[in-house]
């Protein structure tokens, strides 16, 4: 309980929100009664994009609780900011794309939308919407610094094709000292020859 009292309020939210939407996310959000299907819970159709993404929201919340360093280059801010909103957006639409929504459908909107007033609560208080651009322009730019960066290292891939031609220029110096090794034998043998004739 400590732990969690020391998380802001937004993350607080954010912690409560997303248990709640899980587990509404399992009662019926659709009630089609008359249609021969009586009910359909969240887990369709976009509404299995919500539940991982609750999912994923929950685990990096339950993470920062216990402390667990995660090497990811943005702030928890960013990360906890872009699941929200992605998380209220699905389960807007998946109340507005499916017919006969229920009670639960809307409860789910409503804890999405708490989760998404928890993810505000949390960049205001690391500095705003303006932290969050300055983030997002220095990850950009850091992207187009090391594109340079791979080019260069991949450039000197030619000093291969020379080193193949220095070793072919080696082998073919070796067969010409062969071949001159064995014109030159017959030489010494016709001498021995004549003499001997």
């Amino acid at each position: 309980m400590e732990r969690f009292n020391a998380l802001g309020r937004g993350t607080q939210l954010m912690l409560v929100g997303s248990v709640l939407l899980l587990i509404s996310s399992f009662f019926a959000w659709q009630d089609f009664g008359d249609a021969g299907i009586i009910t359909r819970n969240a887990w369709h159709g976009l509404g299995v994009v919500m539940g991982l993404l609750t999912i994923v929201l929950l685990a990096w919340i339950v993470a920062r609780l216990a402390a667990v360093e995660i090497p990811i280059p943005l702030s928890g801010a960013m990360i906890s900011g872009v699941l929200s909103f992605l998380i209220f957006a699905f389960a807007l639409l998946t109340n507005l794309i499916d017919d006969y929504s229920t009670f639960w459908s809307y409860l789910g909107v409503a804890f999405a939308a708490l989760i998404a007033a928890g993810a505000w609560l949390q960049i205001q208080a690391s500095g705003g919407m303006e932290a969050l651009k300055g983030e997002a322009s220095s990850l950009g730019s850091s992207a187009s610094a090391a594109a340079p960066a791979a080019t260069a290292t991949a450039a000197p891939t030619p000093a291969a094709p020379a080193a193949e031609v220095a070793a072919s220029e080696v082998a073919e110096s070796a067969e010409t000292a062969a071949d001159d090794t064995t014109t030159e034998a017959p030489e010494h043998d016709s001498p021995s020859n004549e003499r001997e004739a």
